[in-house]
C-alpha cells in the first residue's frame, strides 16, 4: 500500500422495491416460494411434504414482496388474516411470517419489508380494528427475534420442543430433533 492511501471498501447499494403481490407477479411468486424450502433449511434436514406445503401460495393471505431491478423476487412477509376459529374470535390479529433468500441476509430487506407493512397496517388500522400483530420462529434464529424486537414486538412465550425436523445425522442415520419456537408480539394503539 502507498503511504497516506487508504484502501477503502465500495460498498454497492442494491437496489429493491417493496410491494404488495400483484396478479402479474403470482407465476414468479409461485416458483420464489417453492423454493423457499431448500433455502431455508440446513443441508441435512430432510424436508417432508409437509415442510413444502408450507411455504405454498395461499389465495386468503395477503403477501408484501422485495423484488430487484431484474424483477425476481428477494424476500417476502406472508399475512394470515384473523378467522373465527371454535367460538375464539381473532378479527383483531394478524399473523405475520417472513423470509429472506439466504443470498440476500443482512441487506436490511427484512426490516423493508416490515416497515412497508408496519406502515401500511397502521394506516388502515381504523377501519380494521387489529390490535395485535404476532409471528412464531425458532429460538435460535438470533437476528430475526433482533430484528422483530427493533419495530417494538416483544417476546411472549418461549414453546418447547414447537418443530420437529428430521435430520441426517454424521453416521447417515435419520433422527428427529425438537427445536424452541418464540412467540412474540406487537400491540397497536
Amino acid at each position: 500500500m502507498v503511504k497516506g492511501i487508504r484502501k477503502t471498501r465500495i460498498k454497492r447499494m442494491m437496489k429493491y422495491h417493496i410491494q404488495f403481490l400483484e396478479n402479474s407477479w403470482l407465476s414468479k411468486f409461485a416458483d420464489y416460494l417453492d423454493s423457499i424450502p431448500y433455502f431455508t433449511y440446513s443441508d441435512n434436514v430432510i424436508l417432508d411434504e409437509k415442510d413444502v406445503l408450507s411455504f405454498k401460495y395461499y389465495h386468503g393471505n395477503t403477501y408484501v414482496l422485495a423484488t430487484d431491478e431484474n424483477r425476481e423476487v428477494l424476500g417476502h412477509i406472508c399475512v394470515i388474516h384473523p378467522v373465527n376459529k371454535h367460538g375464539y374470535h381473532q378479527e383483531h390479529i394478524l399473523e405475520v411470517h417472513i423470509n429472506v433468500l439466504p443470498t440476500h441476509h443482512g441487506k436490511s430487506i427484512g426490516k423493508r419489508l416490515l416497515e412497508f407493512f408496519l406502515k401500511e397496517v397502521k394506516k388502515g388500522n381504523k377501519k380494521r380494528g387489529i390490535k395485535k400483530i404476532h409471528t412464531k420462529m425458532l429460538a435460535n434464529n438470533d437476528k430475526v427475534i433482533k430484528l422483530f424486537e427493533s419495530l417494538g414486538f416483544k417476546k411472549e412465550a418461549v414453546l418447547k420442543k414447537e418443530w420437529k425436523l428430521l435430520i441426517k445425522d454424521k453416521k447417515g442415520k435419520d433422527k428427529e430433533v425438537y427445536e424452541d419456537g418464540v412467540y412474540m408480539s406487537l400491540f397497536l394503539n
